[in-house]
Order: C-alpha cells, then sequence, then structure tokens
C-alpha cells in the first residue's frame, strides 16, 4: 500500500471565499471590491467573484437610470475561506 495524497481545495489553499452579486433592477451598475472598480453589472445580470478571506467590502453605483441622485450601496463583512455568499441589489 501507497501513501494516499489528500489534495487541499484551492479555496483553502488560497485563503478566498465567493461572492455573487445579482443585479436586479433594470439599470446597470458600476461593481467595487475593496475600493478596486471591477466591472460594471448589466440590468438583470449576475457575477461571481473570489475574494480574500477576512474582511472584504464591495460598493454598487447605479450607472443610469435615475432621476435626480444614483443608486450607492456598500456592503461589507468578514468571511471565513471556502465559503458562498451571494447579494441582491
Amino acid at each position: 500500500m501507497g501513501c494516499t495524497k489528500i489534495s487541499t481545495p484551492t479555496c483553502e489553499q488560497n485563503n478566498t471565499f465567493s461572492m455573487e452579486f445579482t443585479n436586479g433592477t433594470n439599470d446597470p451598475y458600476d461593481l467595487y471590491i475593496n475600493d478596486l472598480f471591477q466591472q460594471i453589472v448589466e440590468a438583470k445580470s449576475k457575477v461571481t467573484y473570489t475574494i480574500p478571506a477576512g474582511y472584504w467590502s464591495a460598493e454598487v453605483v447605479q450607472i443610469s437610470g435615475y432621476t435626480l441622485y444614483q443608486t450607492d450601496k456598500v456592503f461589507s463583512g468578514t468571511y471565513q475561506s471556502c465559503t458562498s455568499y451571494y447579494i441582491v441589489f
């Protein structure tokens, strides 16, 4: 009998978690994670990101479709590696 190699999940090796961002509105939003622009999340769409475990923050800012003021939402938390979460805005 030989040695059995147990593989460590990538999320544990990299100390990351998964976050799905769902834009449930009819307008596009800019997505920022840890103060860095990531992409435009189009209306009625979703994107998933792998984020370093621990404290993180995200901000979504409405690009168009507003009357006077754009919608600006901030999310944050502290999460462990190898977990998955979702945010709907």
